[in-house]
């Protein structure tokens, strides 16, 4: 079977590194460098390994997380908590640098041990795994019935991998090329580093996803507060197009306390063409009242569905559980389970998978993967004041 090219040595017995003489393999943004014994070439990842079997159960898609008792979701991984620790100072120290330059907090250096070996497009691509099961069918639905199947897609795929370990952001150009069983194709493009932009393309049987999206974050107080600004587009092959976008996501107890997750704000759905609009707001009821009580849990949702600005469905539900619009479930988290991509081979020497610092954390290698962290981060900069761009 055909596999990437570099993924055994090239004239050495270690399996991990491609050259002990060449500094960087075929398709590394430091092609032409110098050999550095302390940052050597690893072998690229290989095809099956990068398509390795990943469980689609709940409890493995929400490993290293309890419910918490208000709502949302409890980080017990004791592994991630200790990695963790420690780094807050100089986070804040680097918070306050990039505020008074103007950036986002998404472009921070931060340490290789608050990193997973997945890139963040990978990652935006698991928001989608419920399609191929959502979707099936899907070309028999008339127009309301389908507007629903993107309100669940929407609010299923929330779930999905909420890491407390942080992707690498994309470089500049950085691409990734997936399928799913069904024939489905994914491409996806990285192409704004300040602020971090990704294009995508997800093209199935019966409909197209497109749109590009921006990632955000900020501290409020003990929280970091993350977002992903943009819209989904999903066009169905009659050209119904349905749109929606994401509502904001919460880790609590970044500099004390107990580390929470939770999605919350408001998620809207729509299609302009047909008149329908969805509107769903994250987190527990306010009743009004003096007090303004809340009720329910912190992971539930409540909204409505608008036929030509006048209410035809309640939505309800909770990210962690079900979707139920008019007491009728479209989607249960124990019934409904993801179906993951895969990558091909030899895809365009920009893909993720050939970036060193991800590869060597992915072989277990934390110095050498910092090391190369360090080396690809200068590189940018470089490249950026080639551009001449400030940062």
């Amino acid at each position: 079977r055909q596999d990437d090219p570099c993924t055994t040595s090239r004239d050495g017995n270690d399996p991990n590194i491609w050259s002990h003489e060449v500094g960087a393999a075929p398709y590394s943004l430091l092609i032409g460098y110098p050999f550095d014994p302390k940052s050597p070439p690893p072998t690229y990842l290989s095809v099956d390994l990068l398509n390795k079997s990943r469980p689609t159960d709940k409890d493995s898609q929400l490993d290293g997380y309890v419910f918490y008792g208000d709502g949302g979701l409890l980080c017990t991984d004791e592994r991630v908590l200790k990695n963790q620790r420690g780094v807050i100072t100089d986070v804040i120290k680097q918070v306050t640098s990039c505020l008074l330059k103007g950036k986002g907090l998404v472009g921070m250096s931060l340490p290789i041990r608050l990193f997973e070996p997945r890139s963040t497009l990978e990652r935006m691509l698991d928001r989608w795994s419920l399609a191929p099961v959502l979707f099936e069918g899907v070309e028999e639905l008339g127009a309301m019935e389908r507007f629903k199947k993107v309100i669940a897609l929407a609010v299923s795929g929330l779930y999905i991998s909420p890491s407390q370990e942080k992707p690498f952001n994309p470089l500049l150009g950085e691409t990734l090329q997936a399928h799913w069983p069904d024939g489905t194709q994914a491409y996806c493009e990285h192409t704004s580093h300040h602020p971090p932009v990704t294009n995508f393309l997800v093209k199935g049987k019966h409909f197209e996803m497109f749109g590009h999206l921006e990632l955000t974050g900020r501290f409020k107080k003990n929280s970091l507060i993350g977002g992903v600004m943009g819209t989904v587009n999903i066009k169905f092959w009659d050209g119904q197009i349905v749109t929606y976008t994401f509502p904001s996501f919460r880790a609590g107890g970044m500099i004390f306390g107990e580390r929470t997750t939770n999605w919350e704000g408001e998620m809207q759905v729509e299609d302009k063409t047909n008149s329908l609009k969805a509107v769903i707001t994250f987190g527990p009821e306010r009743k009004k009242s003096l007090f303004r009580r809340a009720v329910g849990k912190l992971d539930d949702f409540k909204g409505e569905i608008y036929l030509s600005n006048s209410k035809t469905s309640e939505i309800t539900g909770s990210w962690l559980r079900n979707l139920l619009i008019d007491g009728e479930e479209i989607w249960n988290i124990d019934v409904q389970r993801p179906v993951f991509h895969q990558f091909p081979t030899n895809p365009l020497p920009s893909d993720w998978r050939y970036r060193e610092d991800l590869v060597w954390l992915a072989k277990g290698n934390r110095d050498i993967a910092q090391n190369w962290k360090h080396r690809i981060e200068n590189r940018q900069r470089e490249d950026r004041k080639l551009r001449g761009l400030k940062y």
